[in-house]
Order: C-alpha cells, then sequence, then structure tokens
C-alpha cells in the first residue's frame, strides 16, 4: 500500500524559502555550509536539514561538489532556476 504524501503547511514552506534565500544570498560567493544556513536563518537544524532533503526532492536546489578550500564532507547546495521562481511566488503572495 503506497504511503500518502505529506502536504507542506505554511510553517514548512516558509522555511524551504528562508533556507532557499540563504542558499541564493551566497551564489556568486562560497557556497554555504549547513551552519552557516542555520546561523543565517535562525531556524533548527533539524529544521533545516529536513528542508534540504525537501528542496532536493522537489528539484529546488540541486547538490554540487565541496569547494577546493571547503571540507570535503557536508552538504552543499546551489539555488535551480525552479527554486528562484518558488522564492519569487512566495514573497508575491506574502510579502
Amino acid at each position: 500500500m503506497p504511503r500518502a504524501a505529506k502536504k507542506l503547511d505554511f510553517d514548512d514552506v516558509t522555511a524551504l524559502v528562508a533556507v532557499l534565500n540563504a542558499i541564493g544570498a551566497q551564489a556568486k560567493k562560497a557556497p554555504c555550509t549547513k551552519r552557516q544556513v542555520v546561523e543565517l536563518t535562525a531556524l533548527p537544524t533539524t529544521q533545516v536539514t529536513a528542508a534540504y532533503k525537501t528542496l532536493i526532492k522537489k528539484e529546488l536546489a540541486v547538490q554540487i561538489a565541496p569547494p577546493a578550500d571547503a571540507p570535503a564532507k557536508g552538504v552543499f547546495l546551489k539555488i535551480a532556476p525552479k527554486g528562484r521562481a518558488y522564492c519569487k511566488a512566495y514573497d508575491l503572495l506574502f510579502a
């Protein structure tokens, strides 16, 4: 029997957009580590981890290789065009 998909509530969507904005803000600089995203968004680490998984699953962000000067362990994301549109739509609806 297939498992029913969990629908996102407003808090989940707000967290996703906050993480996307944090990732997008660093697009021209070195990618953020998860610790930096936690500091930028003021979200708990567990919520940022869940947001990372959701962003990759929904193709709003793509995982990239770590930069040469960064530690090899960790997950580095880059915002996808679909993620930029998601942020823009959120801002238009709730700003």
